[in-house]
C-alpha cells in the first residue's frame, strides 16, 4: 500500500519515534524526514505532480526503515555510520557478482544455441542463486513440456520445481511435483533417484502427516545407500525425532548426515547439517555449541551465496541471542533473516522472523512496535493465503511396490 511523508510522521508520532525530531510542528518534522532523505537513509518518495503529496509505494518497507533509523539514533549511531551500514548491506557479495556475470554468458550461450535445454537448466540453477525463483519456475516450466521424452533430465526439472515450491510454501504444487518424482523414477527403474523422490515427497507432506513422512524417509534410506541421498533421509528424519521431542536420535542421525556430506566433499548440504545440528543444540539449550555451528555454518552459506541457508542461520542466530536475554542482537539479527528471505520471496520465512522480532520487543515492553510487527507478520499471511480455510483431499501415490498410500494434502487456493 501506498503512504505519503505526512501518514509516515504520523505513523512515528504513533510508535513515539524520535527519528523526525521531537517538535510537534509537521513543518519541522518534513525538514527533518528530507534531511534522511538527502543523507541516503530513507529512499525517495514519488512524486506524481500537482498538489499530490509525494509517496512510497511500500509502506510496510518504509516503516520498517523508520523504525531500524530510530533505534540507530536511540543506540547513538552517527548518520554517517548508519549510511555506511545500509550500504555494506546493499554491495553484492562477490559470488553473487561473479552469478550475475554468469547469466550474461548463458544468455549469450542462449543466442548461439537458442532453447538449449542444458544451458537453461544452468540459467535456473543461477537464478535460484540470486534469488529470482519465480523467473527460474517459469523456465522449469517450460522445460518441463519441452523435455517430457528425456526422463532423466526431466526428474531433475521436477526435482527443481519440487524444491523452488516448497520456499513459496505452495504446497498443492509442490505435492503434485513430488508425485511425478516417485512416478518418474519408478518408471526409470532407478532406485538412487526413487529414494531422493520419497524424500522429497517426506519434506512436503511432514509437517501434517509426520508418521507417512518419516516411512517415505525410512523407504528413502533403503534405497539410497552410498549416495548423497542417503545424507538428506537422515538429515529429514532427525526433524521428525526433534519434533517429537526425541534429542538424543535426531542428533544421531543429524550426525550420520553431517559424516556423508563431509565425505562427499558437499559443502551446500554439510552446511545444512550443521545449521540442523546447531538448532538442535539450541532446542536443547547448549547455547555456546549452537552458536559455535551456526557461525561456521553462516561463514559457509555466505562463501556459497546460498540465501535461503543465510536467513535460516541468521534468524537461529538471532534466536540463541534471544535465549541469552541479549534483545538487540537478537533484534539484528531477525531484522536481517527478514531482509533476505524478502529479497527472495520467502514469505513463510518472511512471516517468521517478523513474529520473532514482535516477541522480542514485547519482551522489552516495547508493545507499539510489538504489534506493528505482528500486523505486518499478519499481511504476509494474508498474501500468501496461508490463513483461508483448508481444503482436504485424498490422493493415492503409487509406491515402488505397487502400495497405496493415502495422503490428506491441503488445497491452497
Amino acid at each position: 500500500m501506498k503512504i505519503t511523508q505526512s501518514e509516515l510522521i504520523e505513523f512515528a508520532d504513533e510508535q513515539n519515534l524520535i527519528v523526525f525530531g521531537k517538535s510537534k510542528h509537521i513543518t519541522s518534522k518534513l525538514k527533518s524526514l528530507q534531511r534522511l532523505i538527502q543523507r541516503g537513509l530513507i529512499p525517495k518518495p514519488k512524486w506524481e505532480g500537482g498538489n499530490f503529496d509525494s509517496f512510497w509505494e511500500n509502506d510496510s518497507e518504509i516503516k520498517e526503515q523508520v523504525l531500524w533509523i530510530d533505534e540507530k539514533i536511540k543506540e547513538g549511531i552517527s548518520y554517517r555510520q548508519m549510511k555506511e551500514e545500509l550500504e555494506s548491506e546493499k554491495t553484492s557479495p562477490p559470488e553473487g557478482l561473479i552469478a550475475e556475470d554468469l547469466i550474461l554468458t548463458i544468455n549469450d550461450l542462449l543466442e548461439i544455441n537458442p532453447g538449449s535445454s542444458e544451458v537453461l537448466f544452468f540459467k535456473v540453477k543461477i537464478l535460484y542463486l540470486l534469488g529470482k525463483r519465480e523467473e527460474a519456475l517459469k523456465i522449469l516450466q517450460s522445460l518441463e513440456t519441452k523435455c517430457k521424452d528425456n526422463k532423466e533430465f526431466l526428474f531433475f526439472v521436477y526435482d527443481e520445481m519440487a524444491h523452488i515450491y516448497h520456499n513459496f510454501d505452495a504446497k498443492e504444487e509442490e505435492l503434485k511435483t513430488c508425485q511425478k518424482l516417485i512416478s518418474l523414477a519408478e518408471e526409470m527403474g532407478d532406485n538412487e533417484k526413487l529414494g531422493a523422490a520419497y524424500c522429497d515427497m517426506g519434506n512436503c507432506i511432514r509437517d501434517r502427516e509426520m508418521e507417512m513422512a518419516f516411512e517415505y524417509f525410512q523407504r528413502s534410506v533403503d534405497l539410497s545407500e552410498g549416495s548423497d541421498s542417503l545424507g538428506d533421509a537422515y538429515g529429514s528424519m532427525y526433524w521428525i525425532q526433534q519434533q517429537k521431542g526425541n534429542f538424543s536420535e535426531a542428533e544421531k542421525y543429524l550426525k550420520k548426515s553431517l559424516e556423508i556430506f563431509i565425505q562427499s566433499n558437499n559443502k551446500q548440504k554439510e552446511c545444512v547439517s550443521k545449521a540442523n545440528l546447531g538448532v538442535l543444540y539450541l532446542k536443547s539449550n547448549r547455547l555456546s555449541e549452537a552458536l559455535k555451528l551456526m557461525q561456521e555454518a553462516y561463514h559457509t552459506a555466505c562463501q556459497l551465496h546460498d540465501l535461503d541457508g543465510e536467513a535460516a542461520i541468521t534468524g537461529n542466530i538471532g534466536n540463541i541471542y534471544l535465549k541469552r536475554g541479549l534483545f538487540p542482537k537478537a533484534i539484528e539479527h531477525f531484522r536481517h533473516a527478514y531482509h533476505i528471505a524478502s529479497q527472495i520471496k520467502h514469505p513463510r520465512a518472511q512471516k517468521v522472523w517478523l513474529i520473532m522480532m514482535s516477541k522480542v520487543y514485547k519482551e522489552m515492553g516495547n508493545i507499539k512496535k510489538s504489534e506493528f510487527y505482528l500486523k505486518e507478520s499478519k499481511k504476509i499471511e494474508d498474501l500468501s493465503n496461508v490463513n483461508k480455510e483448508d481444503k482436504k483431499q485424498t490422493i493415492s501415490i503409487k509406491s515402488k511396490e505397487n502400495e497405496i498410500f493415502k495422503i490428506s494434502a491441503f488445497d491452497i487456493e
